[in-house]
């Protein structure tokens, strides 16, 4: 069984390990795309999040005195293009400011806050809000969605799409939005249709000499409204070809653990398994009664020592002198299976040594794309806390209007409290005094900032510089006498959105600590790598940068982007991290992957199937010999128990039934081994044996015993 598993074994590293199917995209590059797709589509999603925010925000009650009011508060929003209300039912419009809102773009049955796009006659694509007021009202605004710039680098050629789940393109970015031949829009067409649902897989065009059109595709889902838009972003670049030059580079390993496998199994064969064989048929023999038949000489020392044992009985029980030399065995078969493992384990030990990959070739369409995945990434950051301190001005902006500063108050933590519930970027939303101490109920989780006194106006605050945690926050004065906003930022939201950078990515501030990371950090420790403080000096210039550095084990992906834009650019955050060569989908690595996996199967199925051989027979072989070391030695006394129900166990029983024969003579040979008989006779019933009457006592005797 050992043997035909490592032949198989054999013909899978020659397929696993011998690459014939050519050049394509490197796994790396699809997946840094594919996240650059869904990067593009949260950020459109947290727009229309936003924007129902806002809605929401505006539309709670109490928190405006009026249709005219509230319309106003939300054209002071420039990002707004025109903001109306509607009758619900009739959808007549009762009040409107700014650019008027497409009615045939809002849902029908409208419950929720809820989000659709459509197209102005421009060609823009807008997004229409829809929030419900009461007295059987709607609250519509529009906006306008922008798709992101497509990076300019050469070596990506990238392209963004924002089409409908049909395969409808409504806005593009980058070369594509110039014009597009009919392969490429149906391979877009497809791209939008199969973002509707299903595992998301790349569309790959026609391969070229070098390149090969790439595109990944993601859905636009709101937060608040997750099947409101029929929106999809489509990523199209040139993924470049790579390859590895393993043709044939499996064969040499196959044919080697073949050969392997043939001398271990032929020196096993003849150094345990035929010796033990040929050992029992000669004792079987012997114990049967016939004690002229030959015991023969054994190649493996165990073994022989058992035929030395069996020759003395034989020898005794002739009469024989039992003096004489006997030649043993040199060889040990626990040996021969050691030397036999330790080949195997030779074996696994070379894979991982020939296929380790110390220069890992990163194309550079790789890292381009890493460094356009950190951009994005670092995005999303400025944006969800920017947004977060745009909500609390949004609230605060409701209070300006305020009667009584107690229901407004009231009104307020309603609101906080929703806020805290649909946003998962707060941990915790209170109000403080002008001493900085929290007045009232703390929603949320206790608060982290120490009593300090706000600021007069409203921003991003980082409270400390050292502890266990960084306290990040943002304060809005409120209307009311001495009384300001504060919600405070959970790191944990930091860092998922962390986590769509490839690799070990952290937040650092201006003085290189950190403030947060993918993985587990120490708050504020210092950023000592070289290569990380230089890319993230040269990230603080603008724009994100990318670079191979050439470590002392093995090349890396270092690439930063700095906080830039809005109150959180203040704090002079950087986004900085580092992926290495080896953890890329390269096929390098899918090599040095498989083989590893062959070497850790080799080597385990070598553990099992030394250990089983060592449990199972050469253990119980060794206790034998040292058995019948003790009868050449002339100890006739001590029992030779089989202890198995194995050939080791036969070879036990004959040289027991040899040692009583020598002792008790020759007739416990032959036949007393087993009952007499043959199997085809009946089996006699015999009647059982009734038990003896009790003897009666005469009176007499009973008396003179009492």
């Amino acid at each position: 069984m050992l043997l035909v598993f490592f032949l198989c074994l054999a013909a899978v590293t020659v397929v696993l390990l011998d690459s014939r199917e050519g050049r394509e995209v490197p796994q790396a590059f699809i997946e840094s795309q594919q996240q650059i797709a869904a990067g593009t589509a949260r950020a459109i999603g947290a727009t229309a999040s936003q924007a129902l925010s806002d809605l929401r925000t505006v539309a709670a009650p109490g928190a405006s005195a009026g249709t005219e009011p509230m319309l106003d508060a939300l054209m002071r929003n420039k990002k707004w293009r025109g903001v109306s209300v509607l009758a619900a039912q009739s959808r007549t419009l009762v009040a409107t400011r700014g650019e008027p809102v497409p009615v045939q773009a809002v849902p029908k049955d409208v419950t929720a806050p809820t989000a659709a796009s459509t197209v102005a006659a421009n060609g823009e694509l807008v997004l229409v809000a829809v929030s419900p007021l009461p007295e059987g009202q709607l609250l519509a605004a529009t906006t306008t969605i922008r798709l992101p710039d497509a990076d300019p680098d050469p070596a990506l050629r990238q392209s963004l799409l924002l089409t409908t789940l049909t395969g409808k393109v409504l806005a593009a970015s980058g070369p594509l939005a110039q014009g597009r031949d009919a392969g490429t829009e149906a391979l877009v067409a497809s791209a939008g249709k199969a973002a509707a649902g299903g595992e998301p897989r790349p569309v790959l065009g026609t391969a070229g000499d070098e390149v090969q059109p790439t595109l990944t595709y993601a859905r636009v889902t709101p937060s608040s409204s997750p099947e409101s838009l029929d929106l999809a972003v489509v990523a199209v670049s040139d993924g470049p070809l790579a390859g590895t030059d393993s043709a044939g580079s499996g064969v040499v390993p196959g044919a080697v653990l073949v050969v392997l496998a043939l001398l271990g199994f032929f020196c096993v064969r003849r150094y345990m398994t035929q010796p033990v064989v040929a050992v029992r048929a000669d004792l079987l023999r012997v114990a049967a009664g016939r004690l002229d038949a030959e015991i023969r000489a054994s190649r493996a020392a165990e073994v022989a020592r058992i035929a030395a044992a069996g020759e003395v009985c034989q020898e005794r029980l002739n009469g024989d002198d039992v003096g004489r030399e006997r030649k043993i065995g040199r060889i040990s078969a626990r040996v021969v299976c050691l030397v036999v493992a330790l080949s195997m384990f030779a074996w696994s030990a070379w894979m991982l040594v020939a296929f380790r990959t110390s220069q890992v070739e990163i194309p550079a369409a790789v890292v381009a794309s890493t460094r356009v995945q950190t951009g994005k990434a670092t995005e999303a950051l400025r944006r969800s806390v920017n947004d977060g301190l745009a909500d609390l001005e949004a609230l605060a902006a409701g209070t300006k209007a305020a009667g009584d500063a107690e229901a407004v108050t009231r009104t307020l933590r309603a609101s906080l409290r929703e806020l805290l519930a649909s946003q998962t970027r707060y941990r915790s939303l209170y109000l403080v005094d002008r001493g900085g101490a929290a007045t009232g109920d703390v929603i949320g989780r206790p608060p982290l900032r120490t009593s300090e006194s706000p600021a007069r106006d409203s921003g991003v605050r980082q409270q400390n510089q050292s502890g266990r945690v960084p306290v990040i926050f943002a304060e809005v004065p409120l209307a009311l006498d001495g009384v300001t906003l504060i919600g405070e930022y959970d790191l944990d939201h930091l860092r998922v959105l962390l986590s769509q950078v490839p690799g070990h990515a952290r937040v650092v501030d201006s003085g290189f600590r950190t403030i947060s990371a993918t993985d587990g950090f120490v708050a504020f420790e210092q950023v000592g790598e070289e290569s990380l403080r230089r890319s993230a000096e040269a990230a603080k210039n603008g724009g994100a940068v990318a670079e191979v550095h050439q470590g002392s084990k093995e090349p890396a992906i270092v690439a930063s982007a700095a906080v830039l834009g809005g109150s959180v650019g203040r704090l002079g955050w950087t986004v900085t991290t580092e992926k290495p060569g080896s953890e890329l989908a390269l096929p390098q690595n899918q090599t040095r992957r498989h083989a590893q996996l062959l070497a850790l199967i080799a080597a385990l199925a070598t553990l099992f199937g030394y250990g089983w051989i060592l449990f199972t027979v050469l253990g119980p072989l060794r206790r034998v010999a040292r058995a019948a070391d003790g009868l050449v030695a002339g100890d006739l006394k001590s029992v030779i128990y089989p202890q198995r129900h194995d050939e080791i166990g036969t070879i036990a029983s004959c040289l027991e039934i040899c040692r009583q024969a020598v002792v008790q003579g020759p007739d416990r040979l032959g036949d007393v081994r087993r009952p007499s008989g043959s199997a085809t006779e009946p089996t006699m019933l015999m009647e059982p044996v009734a038990a003896p009457a009790p003897r009666r006592r005469s009176p007499a005797r009973a008396g003179r015993r009492s």
